[in-house]
C-alpha cells in the first residue's frame, strides 16, 4: 500500500495492530488510527481499553546507556 492512500482513506480502515484486550474473556481487537487519537478502544465484551504510545530510544542507543 502507498503511504499517500492513507491520507484518502478512513481513520476507522487503517489497522494498526491487533492487540489482546484486558477484559473479561481477553478478546482479539484490531487497533486502528482513529482508536490512538480517541485513546481507548471497546472490546466486544464491552470492556473499554485505554490506547497508550510508546516512544523509545533505538536498540543500539538503549544498549549502550549502561
Amino acid at each position: 500500500m502507498q503511504v499517500l492512500t492513507w491520507f484518502k482513506r478512513n481513520d476507522d480502515d487503517v489497522i494498526i495492530k491487533t492487540a489482546k484486550s484486558k477484559g473479561p474473556g481477553n478478546p482479539y481487537l484490531s487497533i486502528t488510527v482513529a482508536d490512538v487519537r480517541k485513546g481507548k478502544i471497546t472490546d466486544s465484551n464491552g470492556y473499554e481499553n485505554e490506547v497508550v504510545l510508546f516512544v523509545r530510544a533505538n536498540k543500539v542507543e538503549r544498549n549502550g546507556r549502561k
